[in-house]
């Protein structure tokens, strides 16, 4: 399985960076996208590099409506089948979908074989995202997106990054998480810290 992101503030090499979060779910057999950055062009030069075919893209999960995790849509291949947050019925065997609804709707994506947890912009508290996960599936191995932290106080980051210490192994903030707390959850994780830009290949 690979994550592979497509869209986010940061980009390495000739990637290009936008505000926005997209990650390609590569699995055996299917491609999902969780998100599509901010816009178009960004979206299809990123996955151009990749070596990306939106054909490939058999479901895309949008985490919730703001225009940089829904700018990339037009994009996609007509037969690309979206799920909006509580849309999501079971479909497809390897993914779990959970939806929060305060303080706006917002849907964070796992993927069951590998208890991986993809967030969008974590509105809803990514603590209480990744505790309502742990509660259901245990430690996970991976928890990747952006985090909402952008401006929250040092001391509360730090708070929230040690109590995710024990709600998953591998942790790769990015996106509106801010380049402060991103530091901080780097000091804090360790060598369990992944750091996730544009053009970033996660594989297990």
């Amino acid at each position: 399985m690979k994550l592979i992101t497509l869209y986010d503030n940061q980009a390495r090499d000739n990637f290009k960076a936008g505000w926005g979060f997209s990650c390609l779910i590569k699995l055996e057999d299917k491609d999902i996208l969780f998100d599509t950055g901010a816009d178009t062009e960004t979206l299809d030069y990123n996955a151009k590099l990749l070596k990306v075919k939106k054909e490939s893209i058999s479901y895309c999960f949008i985490s919730h409506d703001h225009y940089d995790h829904t700018g990339g849509l037009s994009w996609l291949s007509s037969k690309t089948k979206i799920f909006w947050p509580d849309e999501y019925k079971d479909e497809i065997p390897e993914i779990d979908a959970i939806c929060f609804n305060f303080p706006l709707k917002e849907q964070t994506v796992i993927i069951k074989p590998f208890k991986v947890m993809l967030v969008g912009c974590s509105h809803p508290g990514i603590l209480r995202m990744a505790n309502r996960v742990f509660e259901k599936y245990g430690q996970l191995k991976l928890i990747i997106g952006g985090f909402h932290l952008l401006n929250a106080r040092k001391e509360e980051v730090e708070e929230i990054a040690k109590r995710l210490l024990d709600k998953t192994e591998l942790i790769a903030p990015c996106h509106c998480t801010g380049e402060s707390a991103i530091k901080t959850f780097q000091k804090i994780f360790g060598s369990r810290f992944i750091e996730n830009y544009a053009g970033k290949i996660i594989e297990f």
